[in-house]
């Protein structure tokens, strides 16, 4: 059964945000509309989300000194079942793996905090990349945005700072301390987040470049990636927006749907012979889409700066046939909870 319940992390005032922390949304299962907010928990800038197998919440606290919560969420409400460093400053993005939580501190170095019972407990290890790349404003070292776990149950690092993926297999200590594979993406990427597509012929990784606005494809072949196939994020230029700055990229009933900041669209890309190629931009009338997720055929995004969750309805022209918003201030992240 479709997920009832949304669980959003914002932007606190302890980073300069608007937002609650930590709340829950209804949700209604069959029209997919947004309902009523639901409990809220006053935590500092919980900015990333993601779910344990048995259901248990993990929060990433986008601060200087970095940490991970973990929840559970049962009638309604959040009780807190523990907690650890996040191995460095700003944590962005965390990827459950088996023992473990793996967080993306974008201050520099993935933790790895071990899993007990369910909850983090400890740090165990960080990880660090070094080097930089051409943009001096963002690039002037390591910056670890996300970690995807790929077919064979390897890990990838996708490293803003570097413009680097780094492959690391997963241990019974958590990630092995050198990569199995550093692959260099164009210079100036700067790879964010990314969405695995499986397909006849292979599964392809495909990877948002927040830098260059950029869309990369790659093969995946015995846990390693290979044949990097770039396209634009965006299936229309827009001229006005200046700079545009992809974020999340999510797999939906359509395709890939990648959102793209500045432009202030969802844009849907087709995956074909291995291939993410951008096919049409979908408006949400809303401001900063940090982040967007499906649930079935329908998309909730994250308005960072409209201090908005959009949900939107698209029928298989991609048309808008339902919209609804609710105002949260300040939300980061959406993570559909089951019912």
């Amino acid at each position: 059964m479709d997920a009832q319940v949304l669980a959003v992390g914002s932007y606190t005032a302890a980073t300069g945000g608007r937002g609650p922390g930590l709340v829950l949304v209804e949700r209604d299962p069959v029209t997919g509309r947004l309902g009523r907010l639901g409990a809220a928990v006053d935590v500092p800038s919980p900015s990333f989300l993601a779910a344990g197998p048995d259901g248990t919440v993990h929060a990433a606290h986008e601060v200087d000194d970095g940490f991970v919560s973990s929840w559970r969420v049962g009638g309604g409400a959040w009780e807190r079942v523990g907690g650890a460093p996040s191995g460095g400053s700003s944590p962005c993005h965390l990827t459950v793996v088996p023992g473990f939580v793996l967080a993306a501190n974008y201050g520099g170095g993935v933790g790895v905090l071990a899993l007990a019972g369910g909850s983090v407990t400890e740090l165990r290890q960080t990880l660090r990349g070094s080097g930089s790349g051409p943009d001096t404003e963002r690039q002037e070292a390591s910056h670890p945005h996300s970690t995807t776990v790929l077919p064979g149950g390897r890990v990838a690092v996708l490293d803003l700072g570097t413009d680097e993926v780094r492959v690391h297999d997963v241990t019974a200590q958590g990630l092995s301390p050198e990569p199995a594979q550093v692959l260099a993406l164009t210079p100036g990427t700067g790879p964010r987040h990314g969405a695995l597509v499986p397909g006849p012929d292979g599964d392809r990784f495909v990877v948002a470049g927040e830098l260059d606005a950029t869309v990369t494809s790659l093969a995946v072949r015995d846990g390693l990636l290979a044949d990097p196939v770039r396209n634009p994020a965006l299936a229309v230029p827009v001229p006005t927006a200046g700079r545009v700055y992809p974020s999340e990229v999510c797999r939906t009933p359509w395709g890939l749907v990648v959102a793209n900041r500045r432009a202030e669209v969802l844009t849907l890309h087709e995956v074909a012979d291995g291939v993410a190629r951008p096919v049409r931009d979908v408006a949400i009338g809303a401001v900063n889409p940090r982040h967007v997720v499906a649930v079935g055929r329908h998309l909730y995004v994250a308005a960072q700066d409209s201090d908005q969750l959009v949900h939107l309805a698209l029928d298989d022209d991609l048309t808008v046939v339902d919209r609804s918003v609710l105002e949260v201030g300040s939300p980061s992240c959406v993570l559909p909870l089951p019912a």
